[in-house]
C-alpha cells in the first residue's frame, strides 16, 4: 500500500508523496487516501457519516410510523397535561350526548384610572367620559383619590342629573386650565345648557407620586347646581394658605364629606380668570366691572387692554394664574402670558379683596411694571413705538399715542386705544379729559408747539367721531417742553430713538 501511494513530487509543507494517477494501473481501483496518521481518521469520520446516513433513512422512519397520527407534535404547541374535566363523559345507551358549553367570555379589559402625568389628561379622559354618558368611568375618576362606594355614588348621581336637565358636557378640547392653589391644579370642563349658555364644572387636581394626578374635589357654580340635587357639606380647607403660626408647616387638607362644593361666589382664582378672560378678548366694558375703581385708575386697565390687543396675548395654557397669597379678605394671582407675535412670555400682577366672605372680590391693584417692560422692550417687531401707558413727567400715568416724525395724524393703531377712552367717555357725560400734545426737539419753538397742537387736536376729532362730546375733551400743545426721553445722547449726538418717545399726545384720564 505504501509503495502505491508514493508520489514523486514533494509538498511545500509535508514529506509525504504521491504517485500520479496516470502511473497506476487502470486494472486497480484509485483509492487516494493519503498516508500516515490521516489515514485512521478519515475511515472513522466516513464510518460514522454511514451510521447517521443509515439510521435517518431506516431506522427515524419506522419510529415514524409506528407513533400515532394525534401525537405528532407541532412547533408552536407546547404538550402540556390534559386538565382533569377534559376526559368525555361516559355515554349510557338511550341517553343524548349533551351539547358542549362554550366557557364564558373573559371580562373587558377596564382601562387603568390611574396613571396621568398631566393634569388635563385627566381632565379629558373625564370629559370624554361624561360626553359618551360612561358613568361608570367617570365615577371611577371622581373618585380615585378615594375609592369610597358612598362618593362614586354621588358622583354617579350628580352626572346622570346633569345629563338629565340637559347639560352635556363639552368635547375634552375645550377643557381648560385655570391656575394653581397652592399644591391643586384646577381645571374648568364646560357644559352647555338648554339655552346654550356655558357653565364651568371646576376641578381642583393634586399629584400623587404613585398615583398620578387625581381629583380631590368638584366645584359646582350656582347656575350649574341651582336645580341639582347635592349633599351638604362644608368644602375642605385648602393646605397652607393661613398657616395658624407664623412660619409654622401647613396644616393638611381637611377631608370632605362629599365630592361637590356649590359655590356661592368665585373664589379668588376664579374671579381672577374671569376678569383676564375678558382683557385678552379686549372687551374693556366687562372688565372694568371688576374694578374697585377708587384703587385703580381707569387707564391702567385701558393701557393692559390695550397692549394685550397689540402684542396678541394669550394665557400660558399649563399654568395661567398662581394665587400666591389667599386669605379670607385678601389675594395676589399672577397672569403668566405669552405673545407668539413678540416671541415673548411675561407676566402681571392682581390684587383683589373684599369686604366678607360672602361678597364679591374686587380687583384693587394691577402691578403692570413686567408686562409693560417686556412689551417696551419688544414693541419695535410689530411696529408700535412704545408702551401706551407712561409715567407723566408731572406725576401719575397716562395713556400715549406716538406720532411718525413730522406728522400729525394718528396711527392706525390708535384707532382701537382711542375707542376704548370714547366708550368710557360715553358711559358718563360729565367725565371729562386732558389732551397734550408733544414733539421731539428739533425744528423751531413755534414750529413745534403748533405741531404739538395739531396732534392733540387729531386726538380729539377722533374721539367726537366716535361719538364723545366736545365739551368733554380739553386739549393743549406743549411743544418740546416734557420731553419722556433725552433727545441727544450723552455724548451730544443726535439720539432717533429717544426723540421718538418724545413725538406723542397724551391722554390724562383724570376724571
Amino acid at each position: 500500500m505504501a509503495r502505491l501511494l508514493r508520489f514523486p513530487v514533494e509538498f511545500p509543507h509535508t514529506r509525504d508523496t504521491l504517485t500520479p494517477v496516470n502511473s497506476i494501473p487502470h486494472h486497480r481501483p484509485f483509492l487516494p487516501f493519503p498516508s500516515g496518521r490521516a489515514a485512521p481518521a478519515i475511515i472513522v469520520a466516513v464510518a460514522l457519516t454511514a451510521s447517521a446516513a443509515l439510521f435517518y433513512f431506516v431506522t427515524s422512519k419506522r419510529l415514524d410510523s409506528q407513533r400515532p397520527a394525534d401525537a405528532q407534535p407541532t412547533a408552536s404547541a407546547t404538550p402540556t397535561a390534559p386538565p382533569p374535566d377534559s376526559v368525555p363523559p361516559m355515554k349510557i345507551p338511550g341517553e343524548s350526548t349533551p351539547a358542549p358549553v362554550a366557557p364564558p367570555p373573559p371580562p373587558p379589559s377596564s382601562k387603568p384610572v390611574f396613571g396621568f402625568a398631566r393634569p388635563l389628561d385627566l381632565g379629558k379622559d373625564l370629559a370624554q367620559s361624561l360626553a359618551r354618558q360612561d358613568w361608570t368611568r367617570a365615577a371611577q375618576l371622581a373618585t380615585a383619590a378615594t375609592p369610597d362606594p358612598a362618593l362614586a355614588k354621588q358622583a354617579t348621581d350628580l352626572f346622570t342629573q346633569l345629563q338629565a336637565l340637559g347639560f352635556k358636557a363639552a368635547p375634552p378640547e375645550k377643557v381648560e386650565v385655570l391656575g394653581q392653589v397652592d399644591r391643586f391644579t384646577r381645571l374648568a370642563i364646560p357644559f352647555i345648557g338648554k339655552d346654550g349658555q356655558t357653565q364651568n364644572l371646576q376641578l381642583d387636581l393634586e399629584r400623587d407620586d404613585t398615583m398620578g394626578w387625581k381629583i380631590a374635589q368638584f366645584r359646582l357654580p350656582p347656575a350649574l347646581a341651582q336645580n341639582l340635587i347635592v349633599p351638604p357639606t362644608t368644602p375642605p380647607a385648602i393646605a397652607g394658605t393661613q398657616p395658624a403660626i407664623p412660619g409654622a408647616p401647613p396644616a393638611p387638607m381637611t377631608p370632605a364629606t362629599t365630592l361637590f362644593t356649590i359655590e356661592k361666589t368665585p373664589d379668588a382664582l376664579s374671579f381672577a380668570h374671569t376678569f383676564v378672560s375678558h382683557l385678552l378678548k379686549h372687551d374693556f366694558t366687562q372688565a372694568r366691572t371688576y374694578l374697585d375703581e377708587v384703587r385703580v385708575p381707569s387707564e391702567r386697565l385701558a393701557g393692559l387692554c390695550i397692549v394685550f390687543e397689540e402684542g396678541q396675548y394669550a394665557l400660558i395654557p399649563t399654568k395661567p394664574l398662581v394665587l400666591t397669597v389667599a386669605s379670607p379678605d385678601a389675594s395676589w394671582v399672577i397672569a403668566q402670558v405669552k405673545s407668539e407675535k413678540l416671541e415673548q412670555q411675561t407676566e402681571f400682577g392682581i390684587e383683589l379683596q373684599r369686604t366678607a366672605p360672602d361678597q364679591p372680590w374686587r380687583v384693587v391693584g394691577l402691578n403692570l411694571s413686567d408686562i409693560l417692560g417686556s412689551f417696551a422692550r419688544s414693541a419695535s417687531k410689530i411696529g408700535v413705538p412704545y408702551t401706551p401707558i407712561v409715567k407723566n413727567p408731572k406725576g401719575g400715568e397716562s395713556l400715549a399715542l406716538y406720532f411718525e416724525y413730522d406728522e400729525a395724524g394718528l396711527h392706525p393703531r390708535a384707532q382701537k386705544q382711542l375707542q376704548i377712552i370714547a366708550d368710557m367717555l360715553k358711559s358718563d357725560s360729565k367725565r371729562t379729559l386732558r389732551i397734550a400734545g408733544h414733539t421731539d426737539a428739533r425744528g423751531a419753538e413755534d414750529y413745534n408747539l403748533r405741531l404739538s397742537q395739531q396732534r392733540a387736536e387729531s386726538v380729539k376729532k377722533q374721539l367726537i367721531a366716535l361719538g364723545v362730546t366736545p365739551t368733554q375733551v380739553d386739549t393743549t400743545g406743549l411743544g418740546t417742553a416734557q420731553p419722556l426721553s433725552p433727545n441727544q445722547k450723552s455724548d451730544g449726538t443726535d439720539d432717533p430713538e429717544g426723540r421718538s418717545k418724545n413725538r406723542r399726545a397724551e391722554i390724562y384720564l383724570d376724571f
